[in-house]
């Protein structure tokens, strides 16, 4: 089988994991937007629906990203990839140290979602449910460190890894609900929520700019690298579209959000998220291209 395959295997799986660590996130951080009213609970419902098919795919699609690095490395076609010598060589690699702690990450995730254990304390089941979550969330990060250019770097740069990947799983994640929330909110509700999302957004984001733009220093190493070379140039291509979505982020706070203060710019509002959603998506793609096809100059 061609190697261009396996590549486009490789980064069409680790885009859908990447999408539902978004989810994971998204739910985590924003279910309560709807679950405080029962008027609400249709989007509950959908909601909760959207998350458990995001992290199935992303369990599966972890499981076809470590089978096609298999099939990479034999360079053997499927059968390459299906070899047990082949699959156990990567099992003991650093390919198979992230596939095991994604798995065992999204794995806790869906248990959280679904397991039918109650408490009789309505506080209790939401705050262990919450627990359940974020340790899925942080183990699903740390296993970012294990793999491609950033684990061979120093405990500084691989913590600055874990907070942009957990800074931008929740931004990312936060978007579909917010696009619901135009739906089923009253403007004065929506106000709020964006208002309180905004200011949030404005610290957390400053995080994953800071340390996006630390490890892009330390991975390219200079300005000469960053235009001539094929990683730097991809960076770059990957950076046009962060630029757009601050964009369409400080339209929203600059201009959108205060027009609900007089019952106006909710379809705009929600127009606007969904851009930011393709262009989310994007940008997940084009680091699962960055992460995989391409690299650093040594």
């Amino acid at each position: 089988m061609e190697m261009y395959i396996w590549n486009t295997v490789i980064v069409l799986s680790k885009f859908l994991f990447y999408v539902g660590f978004a989810c994971i996130s998204g739910y985590t951080f924003f279910r309560q937007i709807f679950e405080h009213n029962e008027s609400h609970n249709n989007s509950v419902i959908a909601n909760l629906k959207w998350t458990n098919s995001s992290v199935v795919v992303a369990l599966i699609a972890n499981g076809v990203w470590f089978i096609a690095n298999t099939g990479a490395m034999a360079e053997e076609g499927v059968l390459g990839a299906l070899d047990a010598d082949m699959l156990a060589i990567m099992w003991d690699s650093s390919i198979g140290d992230g596939a095991l702690l994604r798995g065992l990450g999204v794995v806790i995730a869906i248990i959280a979602l679904v397991s039918p254990f109650k408490f009789k304390s309505v506080v209790l089941n939401k705050y262990l449910k919450q627990s359940v979550l974020v340790s899925s969330l942080l183990l699903l990060a740390y296993s970012f460190t294990l793999q491609g250019h950033v684990s061979e770097l120093g405990i500084v740069e691989k913590g600055l890894l874990i907070v942009h990947v957990l800074v931008m799983a929740w931004w990312f994640g936060a978007l579909l609900p917010l696009k619901r929330a135009c739906l089923q909110l009253s403007d004065k509700e929506l106000h709020l929520l964006m208002e309180s999302f905004g200011k949030q957004a404005s610290f957390s984001v400053s995080l994953l700019l800071s340390a996006g733009l630390w490890l892009v220093v330390k991975l390219v190493g200079s300005f000469d690298a960053l235009i001539s070379s094929s990683y730097g140039q991809a960076l770059l291509f990957k950076l046009a579209f962060v630029v757009s979505i601050l964009a369409i982020a400080a339209k929203h706070k600059l201009k959108l959000v205060p027009q609900l203060k007089n019952n106006q710019g909710r379809e705009a509002l929600s127009k606007s998220i969904l851009i930011e959603m393709l262009v989310a998506l994007a940008i997940l793609f084009v680091t699962s291209g960055l992460t995989s096809v391409v690299g650093p100059a040594s």
